[in-house]
């Protein structure tokens, strides 16, 4: 018992290398926490299908290969529980043959129904379906199933499987470093050496060098991998499906004080995108991001918009690449993969085939005619002239926006906008083509979406930015064949060569323009590796070498980028369209000391055709010992083509451990000219940035870092390099964990920027402030907890657009209300259905491209206070004061526009109508209890504020809800009991883009209610509720309400739940209104009757059956009926 309790002081984290040419390596002795093992190949975690662990083993397998090194992390039990442990020998007290130990067994005489007949399979989840009927709404039918396996099928094969039939059109949020995939369906059967897919699943890159690809698709995958007599291995992989995303790579150039949105647009410049989650790779200055809002940056996959976090301040200077796979659903898109190794002692193999195309006879989101076919077969590769006319006839229908065709000075096929059913025949899509290139002009937004109006062109020159016509997207074809092999002549020489073919046909429509479709290319290396200085029989130097050439046919089109993220950056040639065939090669030599680091020489040499040639020399190494640190990377650049380029670089980065202090200095230079003939090219720059930081040399308690950075900035007048703009940068981090139940982050940065010349540079000065503290502690053993989350910065907001969109009855969140009987579905005319037959419309918001500067502050608060848990025991005073306790939560989140101080950092400035305010979201809550949870008596005090404050693309949409309520509930005689609910508040509304929802009105309510329960079978209560609310502009409302309810509850008959409500409604306005649907509580004046009835019962204990209905009467209206069934089976 010793040795545990010592076992469990110690960490239990690990962190190991694993050999990554191993095929089943046990991990530790201990058994693996679950949910905490990490495997990384190199900085890039492997996602869970690449690996298989066992954990009654502790063995690790590994599917794919990891080229970079094998690191593994988890965290330990301080026990192996698969190791049998006993105190005696059960075979001293039993004899196991005669069966004396059965005898003492306890068994359970109950028998599960296994629907699928395996014991040895963990099952859970349900299947249901379900119907939903009323006089007022359309038959309409819903079903779900949500099944997980897991276990053991044969004594050596395991089956994992997670089965839904939702069909999700969203992607989980971003802001986490871990995502939650639930959109993932697939079946798994697998061993040690076989791994089987059906459903939804990943790939990833295979062994070698030009393939590159990390990609989610649908269908089936196989892995398989076996040794033959020599020990010698083969792996292969084998997959057919349909691919899930389209890959693409964008490069955004950083704005000065802007943390994002960043707006991610498709590889077709299409401006509204879905990215698969988990997908991205986001890189800054050549680094590669974390997830994450402790980490680096958050992205929202659904609206394609990446936010860097205040720990990764942007700037004019950021470079950011960010690679990802969106969906795409323009065609139906298969893919095919393949890879085979081979991996022998001396010698290995590989081959890898990829193919993914569009199926052009199988258009999703675009249904092509005939002619539009012909179009597209006659403009081979020239898709900039796949442009159609989007006018349809499809004839009336009432939940899209239509148009007329109608002739307008003497032009024909003009749209107008129309609701008539005997007019409105036709839809068109609208695409945005410029200033003053269109023909039509955004003139409005109803439930459905914008509306266009044509303006008549003065002076031939049209006056509008949109066309009725939209981009063709063409079907394509992208294919690919690999394959090389690496040969260890002896242990110091090693050869390695690899050859690609690609096929690229962006339509395959047509034959045209074929003869760029196809490419080629071969990289070969000559490693060596010669160990020297043997001192105690270990070799504490190596000298290593390394020559390679690489050929690129000027056709040749990888899946995705295979070079580094910066390489055309680091050779000048982004953005130049060069064209021609590539040829690289570089020799480079390394010394690498065992122990404290390497120094080394490269020399290289890239040209494209005939139009890039350059040569490049860099040193580059890292020294560690006796805590100095440093590394350095450094190169030269001269390169000729029409104009003359000469760039020079380093990178260096020293630190020094004086004690428990570290001292650093790092710095970044370059310098790029480009000449033709005599003239200083205005592309020319050079900056300096250096930096200077102390901070702590150990991971102590307290983790601390200050820092002073400057970058200077030079640019070209066309004759020489002038001093352009020059930044300062100062911060400090602070990590404070000193006190059990406290913890303290710090992050605050600054960066000032002056523009010394506006001629060289167009950028304003700007000063930037980011900042963060989240603070947490605990006090008097747990009574009192304290969490604070405070953040301030600044970047954009998105005007947003929002349309409704009809769904099946019942099935929606809206309801419409025609308030000017128009017919028409304006925005002010839908709210939230109040019964579920009204509930028909959902709401769904669209992006725009219009952004605003905001700068913003977040802060979230929470106080709990918990007497009992000091003073329950006290036989003082102390003790009744325990019967108190008391939760506060404010989350306050605010975007301006003005960089005024008092609104940029004080959280507390709820001025809805400020005119600088952009958006706000609070929430502010407090619960006072007393005796919170006694079983005679028991009260709360509720005070609640919710304000917001939205920026849409039409105007601003302001809600406050503001109430203090009490609830008191007293039992009496043990069968009756008494409840009182209390609440006064208020509510406004204000929106400026349409009319008929602003208001501001003042209520009171008051709900007693009597309860008699004799057993814990039944239950029935009655009730009275009176409301008073009253409009600023003097609309009145007064609510009587008498109700009854009762509850029957017997574990084998079932439930049954039933109530009936009696409103009398007095009103002195129209009831057709916003304003009347809010008071109203979507009711009549006059006598209302509402009712509700509910059954739910077990058949058996996988079976569930239950029925629902209600109904309503209005004094002046029919009555509503509105049911539904459902059946649920548990697995």
């Amino acid at each position: 018992m010793s040795n545990f309790l010592l076992l469990s002081q110690e960490s239990n984290f690990r962190s190991k290398i694993l050999d990554k040419n191993q095929k089943n390596q046990l991990l530790d002795s201990f058994t693996v926490y679950p949910n905490t093992l990490n495997v990384f190949c190199g900085q890039q975690e492997l996602d869970k299908n690449s690996y298989l662990f066992d954990y009654d083993k502790n063995t690790i397998s590994f599917f794919t290969d990891c080229e970079d090194s094998l690191k593994v992390t988890y965290r330990v039990l301080p026990l192996n529980l698969s190791k049998r442990y006993q105190h005696r020998d059960t075979t001293i007290l039993f004899d196991e043959k005669k069966g004396d130990r059965e005898k003492f067994l306890i068994r359970n005489n109950e028998t599960y129904e296994d629907i699928f007949g395996s014991s040895g399979i963990k099952k859970s989840g349900s299947i249901s379906r379900g119907i939903s009927f009323g006089n007022n709404q359309d038959l309409s039918v819903n079903s779900s199933l949500n099944l997980e396996l897991s276990g053991n099928i044969t004594s050596d094969l395991k089956v994992l499987a997670s089965v839904t039939d939702d069909n999700l059109p969203i992607q989980p949020e971003g802001n986490t470093n871990k995502i939650q995939e639930f959109d993932q369906v697939f079946i798994q059967v697998y061993n040690d050496n076989l791994k089987l897919i059906a459903g939804d699943f990943w790939i990833y890159k295979p062994k070698g060098y030009f393939m590159n690809y990390k990609k989610r698709a649908q269908g089936l995958s196989l892995d398989y991998q076996w040794l033959n007599v020599n020990n010698k291995q083969w792996k292969t992989q084998l997959s057919g499906a349909f691919s899930k995303g389209k890959f693409q790579r964008q490069i955004i150039q950083g704005v000065e004080g802007n943390q994002g949105p960043y707006r991610l647009n498709g590889a077709e410049n299409e401006p509204y995108i879905i990215i698969l989650s988990g997908t991205e790779r986001v890189f800054i200055d050549g680094m590669l991001l974390e997830r994450g809002q402790e980490y680096d940056y958050m992205i929202d996959y659904n609206t394609a918009e990446l936010i860097f976090t205040v720990k990764r301040l942007i700037n004019k200077d950021s470079r950011i690449v960010v690679e990802f796979q969106y969906s795409d659903q323009n065609y139906a898109r298969s893919l095919l993969q393949s890879s085979t190794q081979y991996t022998g002692k001396r010698f290995s193999y590989w081959l890898n085939a990829y193919s993914e195309q569009d199926a052009k006879n199988q258009s999703i989101q675009q249904d092509l005619t005939i002619e539009q076919k012909k179009l597209m077969s006659e403009i081979g590769d020239s898709l900039h002239l796949a442009l159609s006319n989007s006018i349809v006839k499809i004839g009336y229908n009432e939940v899209e926006n239509l148009y007329k065709l109608v002739d307008t000075l003497g032009i024909d096929s003009v749209l107008v906008f129309s609701v008539n059913q005997d007019s409105a025949l036709y839809r068109a899509t609208f695409s945005y083509v410029g200033k003053n290139k269109g023909n039509y002009i955004l003139a409005n937004s109803n439930a459905y979406g914008k509306i266009y109006q044509w303006l008549a062109p003065i002076n031939g020159v049209p006056q509008g930015e949109y066309e009725p016509a939209r981009k063709i997207i063409s079907p394509k074809k992208k294919q690919m064949v690999s394959s090389g092999f690496s040969y260890q002549i002896n242990p110091i020489w090693k050869i390695e060569s690899e050859f690609a073919y690609t096929k690229n046909d962006q339509n395959t429509f047509s034959r045209k323009d074929s003869k760029d479709d196809e490419g080629y290319s071969n990289r070969s290396v000559i490693y060596s590796n010669k160990p020297y200085s043997k001192i105690d029989s270990t070799f504490r130097w190596e000298f290593k070498t390394k020559t390679e050439i690489e050929i690129l046919n000027k056709y040749f089109s990888p899946i995705e980028q295979y070079r580094s993220v910066e390489f055309d950056r680091d050779w000048n040639t982004r953005n130049k369209n060069y064209q021609g065939d590539q040829i690289s090669s570089a020799i480079s030599f390394e010394n690498k000391h065992y122990k404290n680091g390497k120094i080394g020489v490269s020399l290289a040499q890239y040209s494209i055709g005939k139009d890039y040639d350059g040569y490049k020399t860099s040193l580059y190494g890292d020294w560690n010992k006796n805590g100095f640190f440093s590394n350095w990377l450094a190169s030269y650049l001269s390169s000729n083509n029409i104009e003359k380029n000469q760039f020079q670089r380093h990178k260096v980065s020293v630190a020094q451990n004086i004690k428990k202090i570290k001292l650093a200095y790092k710095d970044d230079f370059e310098k790029n000219t480009f000449r033709l003939d005599t003239l200083l090219k205005t592309t020319s720059y050079l900056f300096y940035d250096y930096e200077f930081s102390l901070s702590n040399a150990d991971s102590s308690k307290i983790n601390y870092k200050t820092f002073y950075r400057e970058r200077i900035d030079q640019r070209s007048d066309s004759h020489r390099l002038k001093k352009a703009a020059k930044a300062k940068s100062t911060g400090i981090e602070l990590m404070f964990n000193l006190i059990k139940g406290q913890k303290l982050n710090l992050l605050i940065h600054y960066r000032e920027l002056k523009i010394n010349d506006q001629s060289l540079i167009s950028q304003t000065p700007e000063n930037t402030l980011l900042g963060r503290i989240d603070f947490d502690q605990n006090f008097f053993k747990n009574s009192i907890s304290l969490n604070t989350f405070y953040e301030v910065g600044s970047g954009l907001e998105l005007k947003r657009e929002f349309q409704y969109i009809k769904v099946a009855d019942g099935q929606g969140v809206y309801t419409w209300n025609d308030y000017n009987y128009d017919g028409n579905k304006d925005l002010n005319e839908f709210e939230i259905a109040q019964y579920v037959d009204q509930a028909s419309y959902i709401r769904v918001f669209t992006p725009s491209n219009e952004y605003v500067k905001t700068y913003f502050n977040e802060f979230n608060q929470g106080v709990f206070f918990k007497p009992e848990r000091i003073w329950r025991n006290k036989n003082s005073l102390l003790k009744y004061l325990s019967y108190l306790s008391n939760q506060s939560r404010i989350r306050i989140n605010r975007k301006v526009s003005d960089f005024l101080p008092d609104e940029v950092f004080n959280p507390f400035v709820n001025r809805v109508r400020d005119t600088t305010l952009i958006s706000s979201s609070t929430s502010v809550r407090n619960t006072f209890y007393v005796n919170r949870t006694g079983s005679v008596f028991t009260s709360d005090w509720t005070y609640q504020n919710n304000l917001s404050k939205s920026l849409l693309a039409s105007g601003f949409d302001s809600r406050i809800h503001e109430y203090h309520e009490n609830n008191l509930r007293l039992t009496l005689f043990k069968k009756f009991s008494i409840e009182n609910q209390i609440q006064t508040g208020r509510k406004v509304s204000e929106a400026d883009y349409t009319t008929g929802r602003n208001y501001a009105i003042k209520y009171s309510w008051i709900k007693p209610m009597l309860s008699y329960q004799p057993n814990t079978v039944l239950r029935i209560s009655v009730h009275y509720k009176y409301s008073d609310k009253k409009n600023i502009s003097g609309e009145h409302g007064i609510i009587n309400e008498y109700g009854f309810q009762g509850k029957f509850n017997q574990a084998e008959k079932g439930s049954f739940q039933g109530n009936f409500s009696f409103i009398k409604i007095a009103y002195n306005a129209t009831d057709n209104s916003a304003l009347g649907f809010e008071i109203l509580e979507a009711l009549k004046v006059g006598e209302n009757y509402t009712w509700t009835a509910s059954y739910q019962r077990s058949v058996s204990k996988s079976l569930q059956i239950s029925i629902q209905y209600n109904g309503r009467k209005s004094q002046s209206s029919k009555i509503i009926h509105s049911g539904g069934m459902e059946v649920r089976a548990f697995f």
